[in-house]
């Protein structure tokens, strides 16, 4: 008789009286907190019985090796298990949370691509490290980069090499005569946090761009160039030669969308859409609800409303007769802004609103009854940060809310697809993170004809913006005194949501440094208050400094610290009191001192000369209604 069946067997029943013994304290799990399980010995056959409870479940059970390892692998946990888990295993083995950490990505890496989202969420851990453990991890990041099976595997090793190495010289040398790793180093850009080392790679990838070659190296170029500082019309011009070119046109579109508006070339505009509205009709209908397709049906549109409003209802009226109504809606970087003011939809029809966060804090987008904005963004500016039923932070309780995405993270995408209201209206779309409402707001036109109402409305324009600079005020800041609109400036103070952080006068929020009495301050120079707008990280006072903490339960929290003793810290996460917390310093794991300053650059990129002077007369005023006026046109 064959005893190996009977073995299996044995087995078998083994882990079902393991789980009959256990099902009845798992229903119990959160309210009994210090229940026992037990476990089998063999790796193996714990890991089938953990794999058989609910996160909440496996979140609540007795904590060991074999659930520190479960609480790691698992999909679907908030990141702090997974920083308790390797801390834990840490602690088993002896070693060090990086040790514990490479060692598993490893483990998930071979586990294949079901486990790329837990990868993908555990990796932000690594770049948390210090630099001088990566330094001493470099021979296994290496060995990782050169032996995971997964790309995204690869790309978190990459990237944590050039992080210790503080530079890409050495390991693009080292990978050049390698497509298949030179690729994955290229993708591996786009993860690493200093911005001064990306900017390193530009002469590196620039010439890749006109390169084909079937190892990836090209299309790896063309996807992370974008993420290149100080470039971007240079790069536009390439990508749109590609474009035109039809050789890798998805992965220019995909890049090209990554550029902020501000960079294309109108000139472009006519010659890209066309190129772009050509391709389309070619496409078959049941293609054009791909990413790649809807991606070029968003640029396509986007392209069209840089032409006059008659060429642009034309293409407009084209792609609404080609496609599915998908509109992507990215985040400005550090200018707390969408990238669209203007949405324009069919009233009663299916719709999808992605939106892309580029920035470095989260942000949502939250569709609103008409002129309800300022009413959901008060309110959420009064809500504790305790998530709904749906997991989302700040969302109002309204009938005033139509529509909302979860806060998306930096780099992460969320997504709204619903039917458009059958009421025609200008609703809007606005975050609701706290302080943000007033500026991180757009409107969502519903309408019966949407070739006919873009045709008829100037938002087609892209809104003139200037880079400012002090030597465009050379000379001329005598103008402060010269008679202003106070009122105009006090208005433009709102609409740039000043007064959602800074108090002047009875009016704003003290969050930012007190401006009554900001003239003052700087003796009466307006040169030197203009100066700290135009360049907000210039001087920035230790009261007002962002701090980003990573606490030892996984969570990471950004503020300015308005109270500090030897045993706890208050941290101000935003401009409203109820988003002041006091933490115990035990729980802080690592305290980074951010370098900007959590003003927007760029705020009065939107304003003429005439409306700055003005804001800067009402600044002078103090707030009060002092003054002499005269309004200009």
């Amino acid at each position: 008789m064959n005893s190996k069946p009977a073995c299996r067997r044995g087995i078998v029943i083994a882990i079902t009286l393991c789980l009959a013994l256990f099902s009845g304290k798992a229903a119990q799990a959160q309210e009994t907190t210090n229940s026992t399980l037990v476990l089998p010995k063999s790796p193996a056959a714990a890991a089938y019985v953990l794999g058989r409870l609910s996160n909440q479940e496996l979140i609540s059970a007795p904590r060991g090796e074999f659930v520190y390892a479960a609480l790691l692998q698992r999909r679907g946990l908030e990141r702090k298990y997974r920083v308790e888990a390797i801390e834990g295993l840490a602690k088993i083995h002896n070693s060090d949370s990086l040790t514990e950490l490479l060692k598993n990505l490893a483990l998930l890496d071979k586990k294949g691509t079901n486990y790329e989202s837990v990868i993908r969420d555990i990796s932000p851990i690594l770049f948390q490290t210090k630099t001088e453990s990566l330094t001493a991890q470099r021979e296994a990041l290496l060995n990782l980069a050169q032996s995971a099976q997964l790309s995204i595997s690869r790309q978190i090793a990459f990237a944590g090499i050039i992080t210790a190495d503080k530079s890409g010289d050495a390991i693009w040398t080292a990978t050049a005569s390698n497509p298949e790793q030179l690729s994955d180093l290229i993708l591996s850009i786009d993860l690493i946090r200093d911005v001064a080392v990306r900017a390193g790679f530009y002469s590196k990838l620039e010439p890749l761009l006109q390169v084909p070659d079937t190892n990836g190296v090209q299309l790896a170029a063309i996807a992370t160039i974008p993420s290149i500082p100080g470039h971007e019309e240079q790069t536009f011009q390439t990508l749109s030669a590609l474009l035109l070119a039809g050789t890798e046109r998805d992965a220019a579109v995909a890049a090209i969308q990554k550029i902020p508006n501000k960079f294309w070339s109108v000139s472009k505009a006519q010659g890209l859409t066309e190129s772009l509205v050509s391709y389309l009709q070619n496409v078959p209908v049941e293609k054009r609800s791909s990413t790649d397709t809807i991606r070029a049906f968003q640029l396509a549109m986007d392209l069209a409303k840089m032409l006059p409003a008659d060429q642009a209802a034309s293409f407009i009226k084209t792609l609404h007769s080609l496609g599915v109504t998908v509109f992507e809606v990215r985040t400005v970087k550090e200018q707390m802004l969408y990238d669209k003011s203007l949405l324009v939809a069919e009233a009663g029809k299916p719709l999808t609103i992605v939106l892309i966060n580029v920035d470095s804090m989260p942000h949502n987008l939250v569709v609103v009854a008409p002129g309800t904005a300022e009413e959901v963004g008060t309110a959420a500016e009064k809500m504790q940060p305790i998530p709904d039923a749906q997991g989302r932070l700040y969302i109002p309780d309204s009938k005033s809310v139509l529509k909302a995405t979860a806060l998306v993270d930096p780099g992460q995408e969320g997504r709204l697809s619903f039917n458009a209201p059958k009421k025609t209206g200008d609703y809007q779309f606005v975050c609701t993170f706290p302080g943000h409402w007033r500026r991180m707001v757009g409107t969502l036109a519903v309408v019966t004809n949407v070739e006919e109402y873009i045709a008829s409305h100037s938002a087609v324009v892209p809104p003139k913006s200037t880079e400012w600079n002090m030597t465009n005020f050379s000379g001329e800041l005598a103008m402060v005194d010269a008679g202003r609109d106070l009122h105009r400036g006090m208005d433009i103070f709102n609409k740039l949501t000043c007064i959602t952080c800074h108090k002047i006068g009875p009016a704003g929020a003290d969050y930012g440094p007190e401006l009554t009495d900001v003239f003052h301050r700087y003796h009466d120079n307006a040169l030197e208050v203009l100066q700290q707008i135009l360049d907000p990280s210039l001087v920035i006072a230790d009261r007002y400094r962002v701090y980003d903490l990573e606490l030892k339960d996984g969570d990471e929290l950004s503020g300015m610290i308005v109270k500090e003793d030897a045993e706890t810290m208050t941290l101000q996460t935003g401009p409203t009191s109820n988003l002041i917390r006091t933490l115990k310093k035990v729980d802080i794991k690592q305290q980074t001192r951010r370098p900007t300053s959590l003003m927007p650059a760029g705020l009065l990129n939107s304003l003429s000369k005439e409306e700055i002077f003005d804001l800067l007369a009402f600044l002078k005023s103090g707030g009060g209604p002092g003054g002499h006026e005269h309004h200009h046109e």
